[in-house]
């Protein structure tokens, strides 16, 4: 009997809490992700994320309004890279792939997140939800 990786990758997941999204384990919060008419707006929405994630290291999915995954990715602390994503709409128009992936995608979304305290842990966690869950964004070739 041939065994699928994806089942058996949905099972680890599921064993440990990670999957799917709505496990008791993950947190999230809905933000408007869209460029900021203004230095105050931009600080207040800064704020928001750190009020919700604060210091913790973690793993994070956006998913848009239309349910569809977005990114998936981690942080060292979490509230340092969402900042990050964040900070990339103030920016002009991008040729990075990753800011123009941002400044393309804004919008009501949805911030799971995930603490998960292991470097190690966080990597091979966010590999795996990225097999799964299929983000838009595409951090690697593989998947």
């Amino acid at each position: 009997m041939k065994r699928d990786i994806k089942e058996e990758i949905e099972k680890l997941l599921e064993n440990q809490g990670y999957y799917p999204l709505t496990t008791m384990l993950w947190n999230s919060f809905k933000f408007t992700q869209v460029r900021p008419n203004s230095d105050q707006e931009k600080q207040m929405n800064l704020k928001i994320i750190e009020s919700n994630v604060k210091d913790r290291k973690g793993i994070y999915v956006y998913k848009n309004a239309a349910a569809v995954i977005l990114y998936v990715g981690k942080g060292n602390p979490l509230k340092t890279r969402l900042k990050s994503h964040y900070s990339k709409l103030s920016k002009g128009n991008s040729i990075r792939r990753r800011d123009a992936f941002f400044q393309d995608n804004q919008g009501t979304l949805t911030i799971f997140w995930l603490e998960i305290e292991e470097k190690e842990e966080r990597e091979l966690v966010e590999h795996l939800l990225s097999y799964l869950l299929k983000p838009k964004y595409k951090k690697w070739r593989a998947i």
